[in-house]
């Protein structure tokens, strides 16, 4: 079966489906809530807003699907009536949340009720170099937003944070880079810490895979989700936020056993 879609988001400013966190929320969250990993073949236009770059192979592994990409033209001669999914607003509620997060481990086999001793209990999130997340050059030439996470977002003197949380530690931390990860690691790791030091950014989204009462301290940088807000705190998730200051958070780290 064949489907075609267009992916409805609320604030369409920055929010491109090919940067990671939305990939992840505004594209594959409400898309397994409505259960589209049941078609196999799924159509979006191609274009700047829908595209999903160079993340559809993230998309297939996930959804276990074929996506495909169409110039608009052709996907309005599409002989299927397209649908238009709602924005992840809709879906902010715990049943929705427990759906996705259901998914997601049964995908991977994960087992939500155990951890794992293959994965360190405390995290530090370390922010990688640029990614290309288009191929396509026409779509390529249409991308404003060339900068990465790590440009606008990274911890202030994290090496010295990392050494902290080793002195502290010992083997049950670890410092990583999740660009070098693939999907199913990323969920492993954050869903077996019990501590997780990060700042701000795509890797955010993340954090709905975490157990409850995991301890996440985000520096902040200077911005904030109301969505991401509301989700955690239905999942009993510990959000806590700080300012990008290293005295402030090792000062908060102090106070944070796991």
């Amino acid at each position: 079966m064949k489907i075609a879609l267009i992916n409805k988001r609320y604030n369409t400013g920055g929010s491109s489906l090919f940067h990671y966190a939305h990939f992840l929320i505004d594209c594959v969250y409400p898309e397994v809530i409505n259960e589209i990993y049941n078609f196999d073949t799924v159509v979006r236009v191609k274009s700047i807003d829908q595209t999903l770059g160079n993340f559809d192979g993230f998309y297939e592994n996930i959804m276990g699907n074929k996506t495909t990409e169409l110039p608009e033209a052709e996907f309005n001669k599409l002989d299927i009536k397209p649908i238009i999914l709602p924005p992840k607003e809709h879906y902010a509620d715990i049943e929705s949340l427990t759906k996705f997060r259901n998914y997601i481990f049964g995908r991977y086999s994960i087992n939500s009720l155990n951890h794992s001793s293959d994965y360190p209990k405390v995290l530090l999130i370390k922010r990688g170099g640029r990614r290309q997340l288009i191929n396509d050059p026409d779509l390529q030439k249409l991308n404003t937003n060339v900068t990465t996470g790590k440009e606008r977002r990274e911890i202030k003197q994290i090496e010295r944070i990392g050494l902290f949380l080793n002195t502290k530690y010992g083997d049950d931390f670890r410092a990583v880079y999740l660009e070098k990860r693939t999907f199913e690691e990323q969920v492993n790791l954050f869903h077996h810490a019990q501590l997780i030091v990060m700042a701000h950014g795509a890797a955010t989204s993340t954090i709905l895979f975490c157990k409850p009462y995991t301890v996440i301290l985000e520096v902040t940088c200077g911005m904030n989700f109301p969505w991401f807000n509301k989700c955690f705190h239905l999942l009993k998730i510990n959000y806590l936020k700080t300012v990008n200051d290293p005295d402030i958070i090792i000062n908060s780290l102090t106070k944070i056993n796991v």
